[in-house]
């Protein structure tokens, strides 16, 4: 582990879009909410890629989180034994989550391709609860 400072900045802003995700559930905002949930997982992800390598420039560090625990893993058995069950779940909310940041900002096409499906439609209570926990 090299990188513990640029780790440590993706958490600072991890830590913040996680506690404005809270903030926006709170108030009903389940777009705010759905929008600060996914780059809450997303910064958090980076952050723990960024111990080992320069996080890649994607929503989705899914892969490279999963390409880190394969490639490096004994050093990251010796520095997170206790965490690989947890490293491995991250990974798999991430690539979750990262469709959720266009859909929060943009909308999408409606899978029958009958038009568009605005982003204040998709960002649901539910969709926003299940991200923010």
């Amino acid at each position: 582990m090299e990188n513990y400072s640029e780790s440590e900045l993706w958490m600072k802003d991890a830590r913040d879009c996680f506690v404005c995700a809270w903030t926006c559930f709170n108030e009903k905002d389940w777009r705010g909410t759905v929008q600060n949930a996914q780059l809450a997982i997303e910064l958090s992800t980076k952050a723990m890629n960024a111990l080992f390598e320069e996080p890649d420039w994607t929503h989705s560090p899914d892969k490279q989180l999963k390409e880190i625990i394969e490639e490096r893993k004994d050093e990251v058995l010796s520095e997170f034994s206790f965490l690989i069950d947890t490293l491995i779940h991250i990974a798999e909310g991430v690539k979750i989550a990262a469709p959720c940041h266009g859909g929060s900002v943009y909308g999408r096409e409606r899978e029958d391709g009958t038009g568009w499906i605005p982003a204040v439609d998709l960002c649901t209570r539910e969709v926003a609860e299940d991200l923010v926990r």
